[in-house]
């Protein structure tokens, strides 16, 4: 393996160790740390705005409760998302992915990979896949956008949408998602087309990377905190390190 070689640093919802995950504060301060780019879920709200959460409802991450898809984006601006984590972000509110893209281009010259994890919606209706794609070409980041899923259709449409644009699959979940198995076969993978596969990290070894790049697959592994894990990676050849905690992998590339 080229001694040079790294993998690129994904701050996992920016760095939500340090400021509340998915808020702008969080991805200003995971900047500031020199990571590649971003991991951050996006959900539709019940006017059609495209917001970044992780859950579906905002129980846990704000002071209010409720479901997103049943909440308008006025609504939403409403409830503090920064107290919860520390008195130090009070105030902080959900970010549009507008408000998100935007930051993500005016940075553009530091950030080069947006990977935007789709929820399966709950209805089922997978326009916000088409909605977000477009919304990424609106601010010219195309080039950058990764968009993965635990759910194989929201792929599928993400390449029907644009056959360019580069997808994941997501796994594995416990979740009962349209009858998929939770561990996918490498055929399933492959039927949606998918450019890379992000797997959780305890299923990841040397045979299995090595197995995906035979297949021209990138592998961009989650939720990656511990130091040996970082290492391993890095030495197995994995494309990316999807990290909670991306100072801590930082120091692994220095």
């Amino acid at each position: 393996m080229d001694s040079t070689f790294f993998p690129k640093i994904i701050a996992h919802r920016g760095a939500n160790r340090l400021a509340p995950q998915n808020t702008m504060p969080a991805f200003e301060t995971a900047v500031n740390m020199g990571v590649d780019g971003f991991e951050t879920d996006v959900h539709l709200t019940s006017d059609g705005e495209i917001v970044l959460c992780h859950n579906y409802t905002i129980d846990e991450t704000s002071d209010g409760s409720g479901r997103i898809e049943d909440m308008t984006l006025a609504e939403l601006k409403e409830h503090d998302f920064g107290s919860y984590f520390s008195p130090d972000f009070a105030g902080t509110r959900i970010p549009t992915l507008a408000e998100f893209l935007e930051f993500c281009a005016d940075r553009r010259d530091k950030i080069n990979i947006i990977n935007i994890e789709i929820k399966p919606p709950l209805d089922k209706e997978t326009g916000i896949a088409a909605a977000t794609v477009e919304a990424v070409k609106r601010f010219g980041l195309f080039d950058e956008l990764l968009i993965s899923s635990f759910d194989h259709q929201v792929l599928l449409d993400c390449k029907a949408c644009d056959p360019a644009c580069r997808t994941g699959y997501l796994y594995p979940t416990t979740q009962p998602i349209r009858g998929q198995s939770p561990v996918p076969t490498l055929a399933a993978v492959k039927r949606t087309g998918c450019d890379a596969v992000h797997p959780i990290s305890m299923l990841v070894n040397r045979a299995y990377i090595e197995r995906m790049h035979k297949n021209g697959l990138a592998v961009n592994v989650w939720t990656v905190n511990d130091g040996k894990a970082i290492m391993d990676l890095t030495e197995w050849g994995a494309d990316g390190i999807i990290s909670d905690m991306p100072d801590k992998v930082n120091l692994y590339k220095q």
